[in-house]
């Protein structure tokens, strides 16, 4: 397990050269605004526990190195009558770890009615926290329930979130802000609902971050480190990446030919790879994988939540039901603690999910490699989202 005190950690505080050889990470002049996301309803009370230990240490660790951060907190649970506490609580961005501790310090496990939560009004937001223009801005989103409008049944709210936000379009400003989401799903409970694993999957393909599974918190620190420092890393390769996918674009076209943006990856991964360009990059058994992509399109497609849930339905309607219930619905045909509300009991519906069911993450390392395929596609699609790239 890599730690902030291991080498990997201290290899990422160097800045590349001018050749573009070497690491980049955590420089002394970075910035870095790194906001949690939290579920606080009844059925996240043990992971809250282990989470609020977990993040003051990531607090502890992340601000001794050098880099300016600030820290924020989005407390979330439901619209009433769902709920009737508070639909979500914001901690503005802090410098401060003490401020930090009490904010972590408020979170409580408690109530939140039906199934879905209040996801689209937290991203909200964090869309609407004071980022820095010129900081590395992240997101971790906790949690173990959708949002209202996409499941099938068991929502009280199925025409979506009662304010009239879309999540999705606010993904898409995300992006053009150049927010990355990482998203932290929370087993087994996430996968009894037909579509959460795909819309957390969505919620970090859309922002240019990366989807993991967790049974547990023990785990939280590393995802968020390590996680943090290949952002970072990313952030500084940014602009050479670009211009490499440029150059090959450029290139083409000078040739006569029209080349697609995942060609035109394919061959800028090549070029940088063979210069020796390395990157850091979380490497994780627990990563998820949205398994109705299709339904939900790229990026620029600029599809509603409501078109989404339609396109899903059509394809559920494809699938049989039979064989596919969640392992937490087999064993026991009564309700139980694990299970999320809304969908306890024998009629609780088949769960599209559960046919390509996520091993949650047993090792979360950061290592030090040539630049990913995976890694320059992200960093092109957030180019295209801030339009630096066609």
């Amino acid at each position: 397990m890599a730690t902030p005190e291991s080498s990997d950690w201290i290899m990422i505080e160097k800045e590349v050269d001018e050749t573009g050889h070497g690491q980049t990470g955590l420089a002394v002049d970075a910035e870095l605004d790194l906001c949690f996301i939290c579920d606080c309803t009844g059925s996240m009370g043990q992971y809250i526990k282990a989470a609020q230990e977990n993040i003051q240490s990531i607090v502890t660790k992340i601000s001794g190195h050098g880099a300016k951060v600030r820290f924020g907190l989005i407390s979330y649970r439901d619209h009433p009558p769902q709920d009737s506490t508070f639909v979500t609580q914001c901690h503005p961005f802090t410098e401060n770890l003490e401020t930090m501790r009490q904010y972590v310090d408020t979170m409580r496990a408690n109530g939140g009615g039906d199934g879905p939560e209040a996801v689209t009004a937290a991203l909200f937001e964090a869309l609407s926290l004071p980022w820095r223009p010129n900081a590395t801005k992240i997101c971790v989103l906790i949690a173990d329930a959708p949002p209202h409008g996409l499941e099938p049944s068991g929502d009280g709210f199925p025409n979506g979130d009662p304010d009239g936000r879309d999540p999705l379009e606010i993904l898409r400003d995300m992006a053009t802000l150049g927010i990355t989401v990482y998203t932290v799903g929370c087993e087994p409970a996430l996968g009894a609902y037909h579509f959460a694993r795909d819309f957390l999957c969505n919620v970090a393909e859309v922002t240019g971050g990366q989807a993991v599974a967790l049974s547990s918190a023990a785990m939280l620190a590393d995802v968020i480190i390590n996680g943090s420092a290949e952002e970072i890393g990313l952030s500084k390769l940014q602009r050479q990446v670009e211009e490499e996918v440029l150059k090959v674009q450029t290139e083409a076209r000078s040739a006569g030919h029209n080349i697609s943006t995942e060609a035109s990856v394919t061959a800028a991964v090549a070029s940088l790879q063979a210069r020796g360009l390395t990157s850091v990059q979380m490497e994780t058994d627990g990563r998820m994988t949205n398994t109705t992509k299709p339904c939900w399109g790229n990026v620029l497609e600029k599809k509603s939540l409501a078109k989404v849930k339609e396109e899903l339905g059509k394809f559920a309607a494809t699938v049989p039901s039979a064989e596919i219930l969640p392992s937490c619905l087999r064993s026991a045909r009564l309700p139980g603690p694990s299970m999320p509300r809304g969908y306890a009991g024998a009629s609780a519906p088949p769960v599209l999910s559960g046919l390509s069911a996520p091993t949650s993450a047993k090792t979360n390392l950061l290592k030090t490699d040539l630049i990913s395929g995976e890694q320059v596609s992200r960093i092109v699609q957030r180019a295209q989202c801030q339009n630096r790239l066609l």
